[in-house]
């Protein structure tokens, strides 16, 4: 099959799918055209898998399109076959502009049930052109391997700095569940490209000067996704107070190298993470204007992170902690079989699947 794809690949969150999703279909032996949206700079690790699709300039007047970007943007295709948006979005709701891009692709292929049920929700005359095709893992990189074996529990945050991502209320949980005695460690690995220094900076503080600030760790931003996995693998816990997500590659990745998850009950990880791999925070708070001064202006809500959820998310920490000191924490079973279903090389057959339905 020859398909045009209109994406980029770089080393974002878009960037990283992008690159996987071509790689796949690729290897599967498939015709890609690729047409970049934005400079062209995939992590140093995929470039080989990819480099000759990335040359391919040359797209396809009547093939597929599949358009991989963000919800208010899918309005230009290229070439004349079906047009299929890809987009991948947090909030269950959307605007003006979002309405009327949404409506314009052929096809629309979203990452989860959640995202399906918004888009069908929202935008009627796309009823029946969604799809799911979940994203994936990197299941020759992000392997399991033994918890570490130290006194000291180990939890690790992974993603970049947001209100959305609920980097306001992890200190305050952190500080809750645990006293200056207790051997505990949290690792945060943060970076937000979009924030300026002194934003980072604020964010920081706000971890350093609390009551256990000398329990967290703060990594830079790498270069590598080899890199982030023997940062993952040092840790033995993930813990997401998210309000919203649009996938959450990290939390997949982590269930991958057989990491346990405390993680938020809602939005688009619900289509892996369940009571049998994570220890799972009941958003029972409602909603909230989702608002944080930067990327969301408050015209829809996300959901609410209150004292009630907090207390959970202070249990489950409580409880991880618990079972690293007697050594009964193993490795998170669970969630490295729920990751063998969730693999790039699945989430291009679905697109091929897909596409392949469409023209028959």
């Amino acid at each position: 099959m020859i398909l045009n794809i209109n994406a980029p690949v770089n080393t974002t969150s878009y960037g990283y799918v992008s690159s996987n999703i071509i790689k796949e279909l690729d290897k599967l032996g498939h015709d890609l055209r690729y047409i970049p949206i934005g400079p062209t700079s995939p992590d140093e690790e995929l470039l080989n898998d990819i480099k000759k699709v990335l040359f391919r300039w040359d797209y396809s007047f009547d093939a597929p399109c599949l358009k991989i970007w963000h919800q208010h943007d899918l309005d230009a295709f290229y070439g004349k076959g079906i047009r299929i948006g890809m987009p991948i979005f947090e909030l269950e709701d959307f605007n003006i502009k979002e309405v009327h891009s949404l409506s314009n692709p052929d096809k629309i292929f979203v990452c989860s049930n959640w995202a399906k049920e918004v888009v069908e929700k929202k935008i009627s005359s796309q009823k029946r052109n969604v799809s799911v095709v979940p994203l994936g893992v990197d299941d020759t990189l992000f392997t399991p391997c033994s918890l570490p074996n130290t006194n000291k529990t180990i939890f690790g945050n992974f993603g970049k700095w947001e209100v959305r991502k609920g980097h306001d209320v992890l200190p305050d949980i952190f500080n809750k569940a645990f006293e200056k005695d207790d051997d505990v460690l949290l690792v945060m690995m943060p970076h937000n490209i979009f924030l300026s220094k002194e934003q980072t900076n604020d964010w920081i503080s706000k971890y350093k000067n609390s009551k256990l600030g000398d329990k967290i760790l703060f990594l830079d931003r790498q270069k590598s996704q080899k890199a982030v996995y023997d940062i993952m693998s040092q840790i033995h816990c993930g813990i997401f107070p998210s309000r919203a997500e649009g996938w959450n590659l990290e939390a997949i990745e982590l269930l991958s190298c057989g990491r346990h998850l405390i993680i938020t009950n809602a939005t688009a990880h619900t289509e892996f993470c369940n009571e049998e791999n994570s220890l799972l925070v009941n958003m029972e708070s409602g909603y909230e204007p989702a608002k944080d001064a930067k990327f969301f202006n408050g015209d829809f809500e996300w959901r609410k992170i209150g004292s009630n959820e907090i207390d959970q998310f202070v249990e489950h920490m409580r409880l991880i902690h618990r079972k690293r000191q007697d050594g009964s924490l193993y490795l998170n079973e669970s969630g490295i079989k729920t990751a063998q279903r969730f693999t790039w090389k699945n989430t291009a057959q679905k697109i091929v699947d897909n596409i392949w339905n469409s023209l028959i």
